[in-house]
């Protein structure tokens, strides 16, 4: 399967924000780039992470300290949100044969 890149030059274009910021995020381990001809892409499937971490900074004023912090309170309630579908499932399997 191939992965769709995307210049780092055309998003730091349409978004209006330096390519120290991406490479900064990198740097966090929040969103990942590959170099390709002396290039810098980021994959598509990175780009809604991107967005999401430009309007922490942008809109709200986070700190790149801040981001990463965020990142983490959201990636442990994901998690916790799909524990809790298991879980949930798991009783309702359980409910089911008690019937």
């Amino acid at each position: 399967m191939e992965t769709y890149l995307i210049p780092v030059e055309e998003i730091c274009s349409y978004h209006h924000v330096e390519i120290n910021f991406i490479h900064s995020l990198e740097d966090f381990g929040l969103i990942r780039t590959t170099v390709k001809k002396q290039s810098v892409f980021l994959p598509v499937d990175e780009l809604s992470k991107l967005e999401q971490y430009l309007r922490l900074a942008n809109d709200l004023q986070i700190n790149l300290e801040g981001i990463h912090a965020v990142s983490h309170l959201l990636n442990q309630l994901q998690n916790m949100q799909q524990e809790i579908t298991v879980l949930q499932n798991e009783l309702n399997y359980y409910k089911q044969l008690n019937q």
